[in-house]
């Protein structure tokens, strides 16, 4: 009697649960999105595009940085903004700099074993940790919807593969 009982406790509990334990996602680059950035204190918004092993960042909002692009290949970077352009190693920059993070993150859930899966009907939740940061991203039909890390939250929206 006690074993059915268990049993029976066990089947309610597994079915009132909807999440599942999932399989990594799959982005498979080149892909480009529009981004919406909200921090406490402001929103930016730009494109970001994906390559084989490039990122490129664009910003388009504020209006103040309008067109500051930020580049990472391999393990440098380059920023330019209008006539002015610099590049540095990737390391040299801080882990916190919003475009690490996001880029970090989106990597970090596609590339890494390191990343906690759960499902909820068809939309997978991907939990890890960038550098010091721990990040929360959702994705549907494996495309990204949101990610939050560090007080900062992302929309992306406009999600082309460019295949």
């Amino acid at each position: 009697m006690r074993l059915k009982a268990f049993a029976l406790a066990l089947s309610l509990s597994l079915s009132l649960c909807a999440c599942n334990e999932t399989e990594q996602v799959k982005l498979k680059a080149p892909y480009s999105c529009e981004v919406t950035i909200s921090t406490d204190a402001d929103t930016y918004s730009g494109a970001l595009k994906r390559d084989e092993g490039k990122w490129t960042f664009t910003y388009s909002e504020p209006e103040e940085i309008e067109g500051l692009t930020i580049c990472y290949e391999g393990d440098e970077y380059n920023v330019k903004l209008g006539d002015i352009e610099f590049s540095d190693d990737r390391e040299s920059l801080p882990d916190s700099a919003i475009s690490t993070l996001i880029i970090s993150s989106l990597d970090s859930a596609t590339l890494s074993s390191d990343v906690k899966y759960t499902t909820n009907n068809d939309t997978v939740v991907a939990k890890g940790v960038v550098g010091e940061s721990a990040y929360t991203i959702t994705f549907k039909d494996d495309i990204p919807k949101s990610l939050s890390v560090e007080g900062i939250e992302v929309k992306f929206s406009d999600f082309k593969s460019e295949e």
